[in-house]
């Protein structure tokens, strides 16, 4: 957590009380502080009530209680993550240990909350003591919380804004299974999210009728849709979002801008993930240079074609033979239809395989063990890789150097720099080129925003598995379908998901991810072997091989394998394993289903454009150089 961003947050908050553009008389602020101070202290006797029970009472009570909790919190859960994202991950985050990284050494934090205590309560005889020691621990975030919203009441545009995330929150978290993997109660917990922000938004018609009314309307036919006797696992999540979320997302942005009242860029000056998208789906709802180092993201389109020009041109490695190109193939997504990639000089294979880096910017650790924390660390990474282009930064500024042609576009590109040509400025054009490789506009982009209509049933049903009875939308996050956490998208998530060494065997791979960088620097570490990052499944139909060892050759294979539970459910000894090893039960033409929506999620257009050619060195024997690389 940055701290240094909440205590700003506040402080502006706090600020921002005098900047309201309206009266403060009939604000629907009044309204929203006084229910939530209500819903924390239903919240706090809800937990009391639980930890009266007792080990004779009827497990219909336990759940009954543990509803109300729930419900409780749902009812405040869209200040406290628009607010304070670290109190609500410990009072309802992932039932896993969460993993932080500094350099090579490696933080554990034990998981506690509600997701805890269900996981408890699914056990024929809870434990409780440990559903007690949480309880104690929610109530402890409570009090925090009671003293937050007292000192620094919740103001009218943070009601429209921590409204729209809410939104988000829902479409990625609730209705995905991740919030409730016990007892899958997202559709339940998205109904009482949604009816607390519309009487909330009630104070709002006055200041825009019509845009007030299109919102209101659309909730009321989402608390309909949730209303219907339907189990989680069958509902149309797809018919769902198209038809209602997302408008209602769109809509909730129109009465914002209607209604005056600030936006959360106007109010903080921090840097955020979320762009000026209106919806979840929205190509610019997410900001591909959230995650560049420092204060200043200024860039041009001269950067970004002379790192187009690096990125293919083989001088960046010792033999003049290799290139980004050669591991990262625009014809393939930027992948090279590899197991692993071959090393250099054809000494073997590289330890691992190539991701796609289309839309790589939009997380915030990469390669497969996320060593490292940005795109531009991880550029020399790879240029200094005795496999892959093994070249010192100095002997690469000398040959670039020692061309005209160079000289010129780097001076070009950055008229700052007295000498142009620097190890800052060559991974600065390489980060803004590979983060201009953006592409989000799939078929299913397009049919989810209503674009398009010509989505099968087939693709829809892939789709409402996806988020449904198959669980991978639990790890593969919308928008992006990889692990870059939402709602506030500031991290990436890894999993164990015991990758095994073949496709059809139930021995894990070797290879143990995470561990093998951080395994020494903490006494828990044996929690992370195996340990890897969430790939993006986007453009997933041009990027076979599969999963870090490329041991996977066809989607088929890959979804058998998580139908049958991992390595842990194949049999294997993998107690780490955070996939959940029971059997998804997925028939053959759900798997089919499954494939057919992973399909749709194809878009490169625009992310192919090649140099017209490579500049001239001053060396004529590499005059000829191959584009791209010679292998």
């Amino acid at each position: 957590m940055n701290w240094i961003r909440v205590i700003s947050l506040l402080i502006i908050v706090w600020l921002t009380t005098a900047l309201q553009k309206h009266p403060n008389t009939n604000n629907p602020e009044n309204y929203a502080n006084d229910r939530v101070r209500s819903d924390l202290r239903e919240l706090k006797n809800a937990l009391n009530s639980m930890q009266l029970l007792e080990h004779e009472v009827d497990a219909t009570q336990f759940l009954q209680t543990y509803k109300e909790i729930r419900s409780a919190y749902k009812r405040i859960e869209t200040y406290v993550v628009f607010r304070y994202p670290y109190l609500d991950k410990a009072i309802n985050g992932g039932p896993v240990p969460s993993i932080e990284t500094e350099v090579v050494v490696l933080h554990k934090s034990d998981p506690h909350g509600l997701q805890v205590i269900e996981e408890l309560l699914v056990e024929e005889t809870p434990e409780l003591a440990q559903v007690n020691e949480e309880i104690e621990f929610i109530l402890s975030r409570c009090a925090v919380l009671e003293d937050a919203f007292e000192h620094i009441p919740i103001q009218n545009w943070e009601i429209l804004e921590a409204g729209h995330l809410a939104l988000t929150r829902i479409m990625t978290l609730s209705l995905s299974g991740f919030d409730s993997p016990g007892f899958l109660l997202g559709l339940e917990d998205s109904r009482t999210v949604l009816a607390s922000l519309r009487s909330d938004l009630q104070g709002f018609k006055g200041y825009a009728v019509k845009e007030f009314q299109k919102v209101d309307s659309r909730i009321g036919i989402a608390l309909e849709k949730l209303s219907e006797p339907t189990s989680f696992v069958d509902f149309d999540f797809y018919t769902f979002f198209r038809e209602v979320l997302i408008p209602m997302q769109s809509e909730l942005r129109e009465l914002h801008l209607a209604t005056g009242f600030e936006r959360f860029s106007e109010v903080n000056p921090s840097d955020r993930s979320i762009g000026e998208g209106a919806h979840l789906f929205a190509p610019d709802y997410l900001d591909p240079y959230y995650t560049m180092r420092g204060m200043d993201h200024t860039f041009s389109e001269k950067q970004i074609e002379l790192g187009r020009q690096l990125f293919f041109d083989p001088v960046m490695s010792i033999n003049y033979q290799r290139s980004c190109a050669s591991c990262h193939k625009p014809d393939l997504a930027y992948t090279d239809g590899l197991p692993k990639s071959l090393a250099l000089d054809f000494k073997g294979t590289v330890d691992r395989n190539a991701p796609t880096l289309i839309n790589s910017a939009f997380q915030k650790s990469f390669f497969w063990d996320m060593r490292s924390a940005d795109l531009n660390d991880q550029i020399l990474h790879v240029l200094n890789s005795e496999k892959e282009l093994d070249l010192k930064e100095e002997e690469l500024i000398r040959r670039l150097k020692g061309s005209p042609e160079y000289v010129e576009h780097f001076n070009s590109a950055f008229p700052a720099f007295e000498n142009a040509i620097t190890r800052s400025t060559i991974k600065s054009a390489l980060e803004v080129y590979i983060r201009s490789l953006t592409a989000l506009n799939s078929r299913f982009d397009r049919n989810i925003r209503s674009e398009v209509d010509d989505f099968t049933r087939q693709e829809q049903l892939g789709f409402n598995l996806f988020m449904g009875k198959g669980a991978c939308a639990t790890c593969h996050f919308s928008p992006i379908f990889n692990g870059y956490v939402p709602p506030h998208y500031t991290e990436t998530e890894g999993e164990i998901i015991g990758a095994t060494k073949t496709a059809v065997g139930a021995e894990p791979d070797t290879d143990l991810g995470m561990y093998e960088r951080f395994g020494r620097s903490y006494p828990d570490a044996e929690y992370i072997k195996g340990m890897f990052k969430t790939p993006t499944l986007r453009n997933i139909a041009l990027t076979a091989p599969y999963m870090h060892n490329g041991a996977f050759r066809n989607l088929e294979e890959v979804i058998d394998f998580y139908n049958e539970g991992g390595a842990l459910g194949r049999g294997a000894n993998w107690p780490q394993q955070t996939l959940a090893s029971d059997s998804l039960g997925l028939s053959t033409i759900e798997k089919q289903a499954l494939i057919a929506f992973l399909n749709t999620l194809t878009d490169t257009v625009g992310t192919g454009q090649r140099p017209f050619k490579l500049p001239d060195l001053k060396d004529p024997k590499h005059a000829n150089r191959p584009f791209g690389g010679a292998y």
